[in-house]
C-alpha cells in the first residue's frame, strides 16, 4: 500500500477502500504498522478518524435479544396504535394538502418576486456585433465582447434602464412630447462600470473598457455621472465625456462619426498610437499582438483601418510598420523586416 494516496481521502474515500476496510475490521498485524505510519504523518486526520469511528461501530455491533415478554407487550401496544395511527394518517393528509397549497402560493410569489427583478441578456463574442431591438422600440449595436441587460418585465414596470458591459451605440427613442412634464418611464438610462446616462432620446456610443469609458453624442442631449469621481456634465452635440484611470471625468470635443465608425467595421485614426490600436484589437477579437520592437507602440496612425477581420487588421498595421506577421494558435508577433 502507498500512503501518499490516502493524504487527500475524504471520509467517503476510506470507506470504500478495501484495505482500510480489512484494516479496521481484522486488525492486522501486517496492517497496523502501515496504517499507525500514516496516523503520525496524515493532513487529514479528520476523515480518516471519522471513516474509522464509522466502520468500528458497524463491525463491533451486536444484536440485542428481547425477552419474550417484552415481545408480546411491543405486539400489543402496536395493535392497539392502529385506530390512532389511522386517525393520524387522516390528520397527516390534511395538513399535506394545507401545506401543499401554501407551498403553491409561495412558490408564485418567489415566481413574482424573480420576475420582477429577472433580465434579458444580449452577449455577443469575440468578433460579433448584433443589432438589439429594445421593447419600447429603440435600436442597440453592440460591439464584440460586449454585453447588454434590460429588464424582462420593461413594458409594464415602465423603466428603460439598460446595463452595458463593452462598447454599444444607441438610438434611442424619444417618447416625451411635453418637456414640461417629464415622467419617470421618458428617461432612458444606461448604467456601465464607471458611468451613469440619463436621456430621453438621441443618438450616442459609450464604452467602458479597461479603466476608459466615454461616452460620445451624435445628437440631442445627454446627461453622464460619475461613479468613480462623482463629477456630472449635460452632453451637447460633437462632445465627448471621458474618463480614464489617471483622469476625472471631462469633456472633450470630438467627431461622433470617427467614434461610432465601428459600427461599419472601420476605426478612424486621428494620431492615435499603435498600442492603442493593439488593444482595441485585443478587445474585439480577444488576441493579444506581440511587437517585436517595443518602440514601435509609440507610432502615431492617421487614417481608417478596418476591423471587418483580424486579416485586414494585421495586413494594414503590417504594411505602416514594415513588419512581418507571425502568427499561430497562441500568439501573434508584430517583427520589424
Amino acid at each position: 500500500m502507498q500512503a501518499d494516496k490516502y493524504q487527500s481521502f475524504t471520509t467517503e474515500d476510506f470507506l470504500n477502500d478495501q484495505d482500510f476496510i480489512r484494516y479496521v475490521k481484522q486488525g492486522l498485524a501486517e496492517d497496523l504498522q502501515f496504517w499507525d505510519e500514516f496516523e503520525a504523518g496524515a493532513v487529514n486526520l479528520d476523515a480518516y478518524y471519522a471513516a474509522h469511528k464509522e466502520l468500528k461501530f458497524i463491525y463491533t455491533a451486536r444484536r440485542i435479544v428481547m425477552p419474550l415478554s417484552f415481545q408480546r407487550d411491543l405486539l400489543s401496544r402496536i395493535e392497539r396504535s392502529a385506530d390512532e395511527q389511522q386517525r393520524k394518517e387522516t390528520v397527516k393528509r390534511r395538513l399535506y394538502i394545507s401545506i401543499s397549497s401554501a407551498a403553491a402560493v409561495l412558490a408564485f410569489v418567489l415566481f413574482g418576486i424573480w420576475l420582477s427583478t429577472a433580465n434579458v441578456t444580449v452577449v455577443t463574442r469575440y468578433g460579433e456585433k448584433k443589432s438589439v431591438l429594445l421593447p419600447d422600440g429603440s435600436m442597440v449595436i453592440l460591439n464584440a465582447n460586449s454585453s447588454i441587460s434590460y429588464p424582462m418585465l420593461w413594458q409594464i414596470n415602465h423603466h428603460r434602464n439598460v446595463e452595458l458591459r463593452g462598447e454599444a451605440y444607441f438610438k434611442v427613442v424619444h417618447l416625451n412630447n411635453n418637456p414640461s412634464n417629464i415622467t419617470e418611464e421618458d428617461r432612458f438610462r444606461v448604467q456601465t462600470n464607471r458611468l451613469h446616462i440619463e436621456v430621453l432620446g438621441t443618438e450616442f456610443d459609450v464604452k467602458d473598457r479597461n479603466h476608459t469609458a466615454k461616452i460620445s453624442l451624435t445628437n440631442g442631449s445627454v446627461s453622464v455621472f460619475s461613479m468613480i469621481s462623482g463629477r456630472h456634465y449635460i452632453l451637447k452635440p460633437k462632445q465627448m465625456a471621458l474618463e480614464t484611470r489617471q483622469e476625472a471625468l471631462k469633456i472633450v470635443s470630438s467627431d461622433p462619426s470617427v467614434e461610432q465608425a465601428w459600427v461599419e467595421g472601420n476605426r478612424k485614426m486621428q494620431k492615435t498610437k499603435v498600442r492603442d490600436i493593439l488593444q482595441e484589437f485585443e478587445d474585439v477579437y480577444g488576441r493579444r499582438v506581440t511587437l517585436g520592437d517595443p518602440e514601435m507602440g509609440d507610432i502615431e496612425i492617421d487614417g481608417t483601418i478596418s476591423f471587418k477581420s483580424e486579416e485586414s487588421v494585421l495586413f494594414v498595421l503590417a504594411n505602416i510598420l514594415n513588419a512581418n506577421v507571425k502568427k499561430d494558435s497562441t500568439a501573434i508577433v508584430l517583427q520589424a523586416k
